[in-house]
């Protein structure tokens, strides 16, 4: 079965070092892109709440998570054990700095990183934990949510921003 799709590119917008939301400047790419924007936000007060229950909430039944040194979470059961997992040795105080958010239609691509890194106790030890992230999220009946999460540990923040 052929699918056929459009592509929407967006003019690249700068994301500012006071943490600036990199949003377009047209009205209606704005508007899209700030739904998008609120899924991710949802997610960095959850991650920084702990609530597991809120975060795979988030993510479509056929999503995958992808965690740095960690298998592919590719069901809501496996999600549910990953960040109750992590949010048992892990607590989070986590501000993600946006380099873009771009639409493709019914998808988005969000791409963040801690900007000066996240303060994170892990097993009672404080620790700056540097990353970068990629949310990919869809359109759905049900609004935004995500498809693919992957993170990854790079000293280097905010390389590639627009």
């Amino acid at each position: 079965m052929a699918s056929t799709f459009t592509v929407f590119t967006l003019t690249p917008v700068a994301a500012a070092e006071d943490g600036a939301v990199p949003l377009s400047n047209d009205a209606k790419t704005k508007s899209i892109q700030q739904e998008a924007y609120n899924v991710v936000n949802l997610y960095e007060q959850a991650l920084n709440e702990g609530n597991t229950k809120k975060i795979v909430s988030l993510f479509a039944d056929d999503s995958v998570a992808e965690w740095n040194n960690k298998r592919t979470y590719g069901t809501t059961e496996q999600r549910l054990e990953g960040y109750d997992a992590l949010f048992k040795i892990a607590k989070f105080k986590t501000v993600f700095s946006y380099d873009t958010i771009n639409i493709y239609g019914g998808a988005a691509v969000i791409r963040t990183h801690h900007h000066k890194g996240a303060t994170v106790m892990e097993n009672g030890q404080p620790f700056t934990d540097l990353n970068r992230e990629v949310f990919v999220l869809n359109k759905t009946s049900q609004g935004w949510k995500i498809v693919l999460y992957t993170f990854n540990t790079d000293p280097v923040q905010g390389e590639g921003s627009f």
